[in-house]
């Protein structure tokens, strides 16, 4: 998807001597009167509704670098305070906040405005314009009452324009009814595919996508945390959420990247190829990477060098900042707890000659592992641990306590390197924010909270295993759900968010004080706190979560 840059030049007009100086029209901006005129001017609006996504509040940075420090299985560089011991700041998440609440105002004020062209742009695209506007909103909206709980809740009807005007919280329900709404009005209009003209737009898969695991998701933040888990509507919503997943594994359109041979290469290949930024070439064969079979809905970025002072993701450049922060050759703020490593399964007699899943030396860079494998790079050298001051225990024969440990580092969207341009900034790994693993492992889910086991469920989860050859499971629980998602999607943003909202069901036994050292406080860490600014500027109108 093309990205959109503007550039505002002030004119200063004068008038002879005359009161017509006064009556000044302002040249540097277009107000909505004299916008939507054209189909252009829609292409425009709906182009700078992306972009929130790409900034660095989200997946330009903050998503991982919050997310990924909660994560029990990463640690950050300073563990002597900071999130990761969940010592949290009224204001640690304003970026977070600013990024969906641009991405809220844009979407909806197109929404306000997009009639006015209903009958200048063709009836089809019109609907396809305003499916990618509800698309996103939706999953504006689904992170915003994710995180926050109760944050403050507008759509097209109520675009707030005055600042002097305090905003109130919303309710669950006005986000949860909603982004559905958006979400479902999205998979109806929005085509299977793009042309490789439009790379990056939403697709129908992506919304129906996004719907299935917002619904999943509203089971447990809603359902199951008001007690309503049992009613006719929680299950209503659950046929729902494997529905809207099922049409995406029906459709034809996407697959898991499976190995061409039983090699420890193509493993590797077929696997790393959802977070690689350059296809990965194994013999004669090649394994695409970006916006490939697996990859869902995904953010684009390119490695144009950034605009001069510039230092924003999706806004003053085309690339992210994760290869800075969390690369072997940039800062290192994040690395691997040894204990993920030891939640991958050991084998015996595997294909392709592994002593443990394929998917942890795809997911950690051990020391001596190549970083990159062209000549051209100059970075065929080994992976180098370094000493941590997190301690590890004994029973961890890699790395053995009670010393400062050798953290492991990160290998998804960090392999090959990136050691050209701007390098190590601007880097232009697209981010893959969900891919077709992803969709397979919440229909098991879904299909485990509607019918216990039917079958399909433990299919789809099973389906995950079989791409690098691990023995099926038998039976569809809840233990079986937590490890696949753990080392499928591991250090991809998901797991915290995971861990929160299982917490709310039993029988996934969410044990706070052993994930979190006894540090996490369930009166107040189940959600993000809003952020102080916002309380401020709001006047009393906006009132704080519970516990913060």
């Amino acid at each position: 998807m093309k990205k959109l840059f503007f550039i505002l030049i002030s004119v200063v007009a004068f008038s002879a001597c005359t009161d017509e100086f006064l009556v000044t029209e302002n040249k540097n901006s277009l107000d909505v009167g004299s916008f939507f005129k054209s189909e252009n001017d829609l292409l425009l609006a709906v182009n700078a509704a992306y972009t929130p996504l790409a900034h660095g509040g989200m997946f330009g940075l903050g998503y991982f670098l919050r997310l990924n420090t909660l994560d029990p299985y990463i640690w950050f560089e300073n563990p002597l305070g900071g999130a990761d011991q969940m010592i949290i700041n009224t204001s640690d998440f304003q970026d977070q906040w600013d990024a969906l609440y641009v991405g809220l105002f844009r979407t909806s004020d197109i929404l306000a405005n997009i009639n006015r062209l209903k009958d200048v742009v063709e009836p089809s695209k019109f609907d396809q314009y305003k499916a990618q506007v509800r698309a996103l909103r939706g999953m504006y909206y689904f992170y915003l009452v994710t995180w926050f709980n109760l944050p403050i809740y507008y759509d097209e009807t109520n675009v707030p324009t005055n600042p002097l005007v305090g905003l109130t919280n919303g309710t669950p329900e006005e986000f949860w009814n909603k982004l559905e709404e958006d979400l479902t009005f999205a998979s109806e209009n929005l085509p299977d595919t793009w042309p490789s003209t439009e790379t990056g737009r939403i697709t129908r898969g992506a919304a129906n996508a996004q719907l299935g695991k917002a619904l999943l998701f509203k089971h447990y933040h809603y359902y199951l945390r008001f007690d309503k888990g049992n009613t006719a509507e929680a299950k209503e919503n659950l046929k729902k959420a494997k529905e809207a997943l099922q049409r995406v594994m029906n459709s034809d359109v996407y697959h898991l990247i499976l190995p061409i041979s039983k090699t420890k290469a193509d493993y590797q290949a077929a696997l790393l190829s959802n977070s690689s930024y350059l296809d990965i070439p194994v013999g004669n064969e090649s394994y695409n990477s970006e916006n490939n079979a697996e990859s869902v809905w995904e953010i684009q970025y390119n490695d144009d060098n950034r605009a001069a002072g510039g230092w924003l993701p999706g806004w003053q450049w085309g690339g992210n900042l994760l290869y800075l922060y969390f690369s072997p050759l940039g800062y290192r703020n994040h690395e691997i707890d040894p204990t993920l490593w030891y939640e991958f399964e050991t084998v015996t007699s595997h294909p392709g000659g592994y002593d443990r899943d394929p998917r942890a030396y795809a997911t950690c860079y051990l020391d001596g592992d190549t970083l990159d494998w062209r000549e051209e790079s100059g970075q065929k050298v080994g992976f180098q641990s370094q000493q941590h001051t997190k301690m590890t225990v004994s029973k961890f024969n890699l790395y053995q306590g009670p010393v400062p440990s050798k953290a492991i580092g990160l290998k998804k969207y960090n392999y090959p390197q990136f050691v050209i341009k701007s390098s190590p900034n601007c880097a232009p790994f697209n981010v893959r924010v969900i891919r077709y693993a992803d969709v397979l492992l919440m229909y098991a889910e879904a299909a485990y909270q509607l019918d216990g086991n039917d079958g399909s469920g433990l299919a789809a989860l099973n389906q995950v295993r079989a791409r690098v050859d691990m023995p099926a499971v038998t039976s569809l629980t809840p233990a079986a759900i937590v490890h696949e998602r753990t080392v499928e999607l591991a250090t991809e943003g998901h797991h915290y968010n995971d861990i929160i909202r299982w917490s709310f069901d039993p029988d996934f036994r969410i044990d706070f004080a052993k994930l979190f050292n006894n540090q996490f406080n369930i009166n107040k860490n189940l959600y993000f706190p809003i952020p102080q600014r916002e309380i401020d500027a709001n006047k009393g109108s906006l009132m704080q979560n519970p516990g913060w």
